[in-house]
């Protein structure tokens, strides 16, 4: 039928999202696109038009399949454990070897920086995203109880930002995840010590990302 994609789209943008994911967005060329997805020079242009615009749907579908569980588990009535299953669902990724090592947007973002092209512009949008995410759920906290009122929402979740990207690169460089449990251990130990509480024989409260 003409105009009708002759391939199974699905097992395409996996396999171009995984030439991506292991190579990055600049060192992927089209011949490994073509033998990645099985798919010739003309096909890939016929469906996608241009790198940038393949690249933006591996990245949506990447988004949509490792990160939209890991956002779910924010939802968690609790913030402690919302944030801990949070960060257990991204080290449980980290560790499955069915999965390239790091985070597709961390690597890719490490490659193209601030260049002026649609990646950059796609994967900065794609941080800022789960910055958003993370400063809601904390204000949520706040407005339960689980924060001090005088905690420094944005400072917070961008330290928990930049604990999944420096939590990508040690996976993609060491190959495990020891190191980054140690490290989300830390953090959910700070979260703890700096819960408001009314119990004077605890000492002064102490806001996360503010002063004591």
């Amino acid at each position: 039928m003409a105009g009708r994609k002759q391939f199974d789209e699905d097992r395409a943008l996996d396999a171009a999202m995984t030439m991506f994911w292991l190579k990055g967005y600049e060192a992927t060329s089209l011949a490994d696109l073509e033998a990645a997805t099985g798919l010739g020079k003309s096909s890939l242009y016929n469906a996608y038009q241009s790198k940038d615009a393949l690249f933006a749907r591996c990245l949506d579908r990447f988004q949509r399949r490792h990160g939209g569980s890991l956002r779910e588990e924010l939802a968690h009535p609790r913030f402690e454990t919302a944030i801990e299953r949070f960060f257990e669902g991204l080290l449980q990724r980290f560790e499955d070897p069915a999965l390239p090592n790091g985070c597709l947007v961390t690597m890719a973002s490490m490659e193209v920086g601030t260049a002026a092209c649609p990646a950059a512009v796609l994967l900065s949008d794609a941080v800022d995203r789960l910055k958003s995410d993370l400063e809601r759920r904390c204000a949520q906290a706040v407005e339960d109880g689980e924060l001090d009122p005088g905690t420094d929402i944005p400072a917070l979740a961008a330290m928990m930002v930049s604990m999944t990207r420096g939590m990508a690169v040690l996976n993609r460089g060491q190959g495990n995840a020891a190191m980054a449990r140690q490290a989300v251990r830390g953090m959910l130990g700070a979260i703890a010590r700096h819960r408001p509480t009314d119990d004077a024989s605890t000492g002064p409260r102490t806001s996360i990302g503010g002063a004591a």
